[in-house]
């Protein structure tokens, strides 16, 4: 409300187009650029002045730039290690706070039974420490090792080689550039007219510089990966210290978001208990390549590969 000028007596136009998505064949709003903008002064539908107008402006600036970094990093900052990863498993919806540090499924408790069956909740101490569990004691089960080590790292090797055939080929034409470079003016040399050599020259001249740049650019081969025998050791160890570092106060905030970096979703369905009670059955959906890179003992593998893991707990 307070950025919209129909307040002021002043109509926008052409804001935005419209296209069809042809994946889905729904529409999609895209913003135009603000030189497309219709704008038409229509100053019967003023309700507010322009003094008070200025003046909101002029405030909204302010709050614009006294608002530091940290700022505005703590304010987007999940509340707890796992709000909005949490999805319901009978509706797809989210969990949210549903009493004193409880979650529960939101379209459920919102919406009501007809759109969600699943009042069952979950304590964050609970949820927390189930998940904590899993990522420590649980993924580095050895035949899950084997499976995701030897599939991420076969598929990080082949893009590291077509990365090296791609700086070969680009070699290989530089080379053949600066040879089609001597060949022109040893022409000149012979005679050939300055104005039949000048086009070509500045052609080659520009590419050669174009794949200089790229080779310049581009990054070193890597060497190939290998599955370590001690990869799992690595993994538990950095797990532990990122679980302890939740607890310090100066590390929290990292530690945090590293953990929230292993976990793509947790799918949480009812299923029912030998007390004939509901409880929530929790399956972690994760990033091979994150989990990897821990065993690994690296910041972050490429990423090139992003597969999903499945384990319950």
């Amino acid at each position: 409300m307070l950025s919209n000028e129909i307040y002021i007596g002043r109509l926008i136009w052409n804001r935005q187009s419209f296209v069809k998505d042809p994946a889905t064949g729904k529409r999609q709003a895209r913003p135009n650029p603000e030189s497309e903008w219709i704008t038409t002064e229509v100053p019967e539908l003023r309700i507010i002045d322009q003094h008070l107008w200025d003046r909101v402006k002029t405030r909204q600036e302010g709050r614009k730039i006294n608002q530091t970094d940290r700022e505005h990093r703590e304010r987007r900052k999940p509340r707890f290690l796992l709000t909005g990863l949490v999805k319901c498993g009978c509706c797809g919806g989210g969990f949210s706070t549903v009493g004193k540090d409880r979650f529960g499924c939101s379209n459920s408790r919102n919406k009501g039974r007809s759109v969600c069956t699943n009042r069952t909740g979950i304590t964050r101490q609970d949820l927390e420490g189930r998940i904590l569990a899993i990522l420590s004691q649980q993924l580095m089960d050895p035949e899950l090792v084997k499976v995701f080590a030897a599939e991420y790292i076969a598929e990080h090797n082949r893009l590291a080689a077509s990365h090296v055939d791609d700086r070969a080929v680009k070699e290989k034409e530089l080379a053949k550039l600066i040879k089609e470079q001597d060949a022109l003016v040893n022409a000149f040399l012979s005679g050939l007219p300055p104005e039949r050599i000048k086009a070509r020259m500045e052609q080659l001249e520009a590419r050669q510089k174009q794949i200089e740049k790229d080779l310049a650019t581009a990054p070193a081969p890597n060497a190939p990966l290998r599955i370590h025998p001690k990869m799992a050791d690595t993994y538990y160890d950095r797990i532990r210290e990122m679980i302890v570092a939740l607890s310090e106060p100066d590390q929290e905030s990292e530690a945090r978001e590293a953990i929230r970096g292993l976990i793509e979703k947790i799918v949480a369905t009812p299923v029912p208990t030998k007390g004939k009670r509901m409880a929530l059955d929790l399956v972690r959906h994760g990033d091979l390549a994150g989990i990897l890179a821990l065993s690994l003992n690296a910041d972050r593998l490429s990423g090139q590969q992003k597969n999903l893991l499945q384990t319950r707990g």
